[in-house]
């Protein structure tokens, strides 16, 4: 009974120091949530499409990407319900005549930086509008990223001031 009583002093194997045990703790807590954040440090702001009246017919959608991470991450392809298909391009001036241009291998965005997505620039096509697009309703286009994945947007549609 005595020996029950007496605290024990002796543990079993060898015994790490609390350093140790806190930093192997942090660094998988950190880890752990790298994993889990599914790489949302890119940010989505101001996303937005222009009016469109015809079935059919061709959008465009613009929004400002800021890239927090410490990596840098591109815009690959976007996809929406709103169209048949949905392009990246960019309005170039091609001695004096402007045009757009498919950009099939999307935009980098740097670790810090930002992409801007305007009219006149670099943009989201929609073609083949399964309806038209009037103002004060909001479409969903969904944003593919070579590491942050998939990121799905709420676009109002409006009337851009020029």
């Amino acid at each position: 009974m005595k020996d029950r009583l007496e605290p024990r002093t002796r543990r079993d194997g060898p015994r790490l120091p609390w350093s140790k045990v806190l930093a192997a703790v942090l660094a998988g807590a950190a880890l752990l949530l790298a994993a889990c954040s599914g790489g949302r440090e890119i940010i989505i702001t101001d996303a937005m499409a222009r009016p469109a009246p015809l079935e059919g017919g061709t959008g465009g959608a613009f929004l400002t990407i800021r890239n927090e991470s410490g990596q840098t991450d591109r815009l690959r392809s976007a996809t929406s319900s709103a169209a048949q298909t949905v392009e990246l391009h960019e309005t170039v001036d091609d001695h004096g005549v402007m045009r757009m241009v498919p950009q099939p291998d999307g935009w980098e965005v740097a670790p810090g930086g930002r992409l801007e997505l305007k009219p006149g620039g670099k943009h989201i096509m929609l073609v083949g509008l399964v309806r038209p697009l009037a103002a004060g309703e909001t479409i969903e286009i969904t944003l593919n990223f070579e590491k942050a994945g998939a990121i799905r947007v709420q676009a109002s549609v409006r009337e851009i001031a020029k």
